[in-house]
């Protein structure tokens, strides 16, 4: 099993109306997101999305796209309860190809409020991601929620492994670009054919004393 940003293939429906563009805003204000942000993340001009909040229907393909952004914002929400997840190295992540009882070992734990069923986390390694990330840092990645554009992401490479990276997807091309904070290190452009699976990173955390 792959897991990869995709854009789903059964047909969605919503409702004919305005039913769009309230759910279209209502996310937008969720998201704390301006019009030019929420745009890029939907990969359209802001004026487009002003006539979608204002009743315009979109084609069926960025409905899609809509509804893959809606869903992935809720499965990132805290829950109320806290819970031990398990702390992987980077080596063990990496060799993590697929989820089934790829966690089984692991020495460490780290606690969070994420409600997503399967979260983990990964003790990040390199240079790639400073001055935001450094080497050491803990990350909880979500694999249940589908990675967006401009999502700070750990993927797994089929030939490459791990790398910790900000994320864009290049729907027409099913292109993924992957770029660093760090400017030593260009951007990587893959097929997303080429990706063991994609997990968004909810929370980064430092650890300041060993």
């Amino acid at each position: 099993m792959h897991f990869f940003p995709s854009l789903p293939t059964g047909t969605a429906r919503i409702d004919s109306g305005n039913n769009f563009s309230e759910r279209l805003r209502l996310w937008r204000a969720h998201q704390n997101l301006t019009q030019a942000e929420a745009a890029g993340q939907l990969g359209i001009d802001r004026s487009y999305l002003s006539l979608m909040e204002r009743g315009r229907q979109p084609g069926k393909a960025l409905r899609d796209r809509f509804l893959m952004l809606e869903k992935s914002s809720r499965a990132v929400v805290a829950g109320s309860g806290v819970r031990n997840l398990p702390l992987l190295s980077w080596t063990q992540a990496q060799a993590a190809r697929e989820l089934g009882g790829a966690f089984g070992k692991w020495d460490e734990v780290v606690p969070s409020d994420v409600i997503d069923s399967s979260a983990f986390a990964v003790r990040l390694r390199g240079d790639s991601m400073e001055p935001r990330f450094f080497d050491g840092d803990v990350a909880i990645l979500l694999p249940e929620a589908t990675a967006i554009n401009g999502d700070v992401v750990i993927a797994n490479l089929r030939d490459e492994g791990l790398v910790c990276k900000i994320m864009q997807i290049q729907f027409d091309r099913n292109m993924i670009m992957l770029s660093s904070y760090n400017v030593a290190y260009p951007p990587m452009e893959r097929h997303r054919d080429q990706f063991h699976w994609i997990f968004p990173i909810a929370t980064i955390t430092r650890q300041v004393r060993k």
